[in-house]
């Protein structure tokens, strides 16, 4: 008896690929931008996927389950479904402005691209194009696609959807569990204090209050930055949870949440730090006065694109995506 279910996952997820692997396989014509191609396979109930730059001949466009580079995704999980539904959406949108900012940029009036009609790609001018790919206006439109965007929030998935964070204290009872908790807190805070310097780069909080005899941990993400360091209007995440609870599963839970917000900040600190160093192009400048790393042009046409914080939104575990 088929899955009906289960085959309009595939179908709707095969689709997907398809479609971005179709305008990246256009993209690839202009040379200027990253291209991307995923190749996939479906073994029994899992989905196995790898997503690479096509600039790397040794691609094997037969994906197995046996490949260390692939992901694995269990379709009837729809956690990790829907996050997977959403990230391609995602890479669609980005691979869609990336076709467009390439077609712009091709007319020859720009001067940049020479068309050749024999291959159906494009070539560099060797007279203008090299000199007009260094103007500022020019690298802000290809800055962006000139990042590893899928290796971030494959970072970003191993942090937020980690299912084996119960199995660090399988053996603790709560009082060495609580003690975990805030020595990971003091972690993430410590973290924090880095990532507050870096302009755009999402970063986490947990606050300890006293409430009579409980202590509550009051934990956030946000994105402000500068003048609004200490007055945040921007915050996304929140969440309560009680630091001294003597019931195992509500210890464990925090845990788990404690943990994932722990990782995620170890993500986006490796994550400031190669935007920092990024010198073609340039995406940061430090402010000596402040010492506060600022977005450059390039780099906030680059950040605006990301949208970092729409993959740390807890929401995206649960979003329904409908299947038709």
């Amino acid at each position: 008896m088929r899955d009906t279910e289960f085959d309009k996952k595939v179908l709707k997820i095969t689709e997907i690929f398809d479609k971005y692997n179709s305008i990246n396989k256009y993209i690839k014509r202009f040379g200027i931008f990253n291209s991307f191609s995923v190749s996939h396979q479906v073994d029994g109930r899992n989905l196995y996927f790898e997503l690479r730059n096509t600039d790397n001949e040794e691609f094997d466009l037969m994906t197995s389950a046996e490949s260390e580079q692939s992901i694995m995704i269990s379709i009837d999980n729809n956690v990790e479904y829907n996050w997977l539904v959403k990230t391609m959406h995602r890479f669609l949108e980005k691979s869609k402005a990336a076709s467009d900012k390439a077609r712009q940029l091709a007319k020859p009036q720009v001067g940049i691209l020479i068309y050749d009609e024999f291959t159906d790609t494009y070539y560099l001018n060797p007279h203008t194009g090299p000199i007009l790919l260094k103007t500022k206006e020019i690298s802000k439109e290809i800055a962006s696609t000139r990042l590893d965007i899928f290796g971030i929030f494959m970072n970003l998935r191993t942090a937020i959807l980690e299912r084996n964070r119960v199995a660090e204290v399988m053996t603790d009872n709560y009082q060495t569990i609580n003690k975990k908790i805030i020595k990971s807190i003091e972690n993430i805070n410590q973290l924090e204090l880095k990532l507050k310097k870096i302009e755009d780069i999402p970063r986490y909080k947990i606050v300890i209050k006293n409430e009579g005899e409980k202590n509550i941990a009051y934990a956030y993400a946000t994105v402000d930055f500068g003048d609004n360091i200490n007055d945040l209007q921007r915050i996304f995440n929140e969440s309560e949870f009680a630091l001294d609870s003597e019931n195992t599963n509500e210890v464990e839970n925090n845990y788990k949440l404690v943990r994932m917000i722990e990782e995620t900040q170890k993500q986006m600190v490796e994550l400031g730090r190669s935007l920092i160093t990024r010198i073609d192009p340039k995406l940061y400048w430090q402010d000596i006065d402040t010492k506060l790393w600022r977005l450059t042009a390039e780099g906030r046409e680059t950040m605006n694109n990301l949208n970092i914080m729409d993959f740390l939104n807890n929401d995206i575990t649960e979003v329904d995506f409908e299947i038709n």
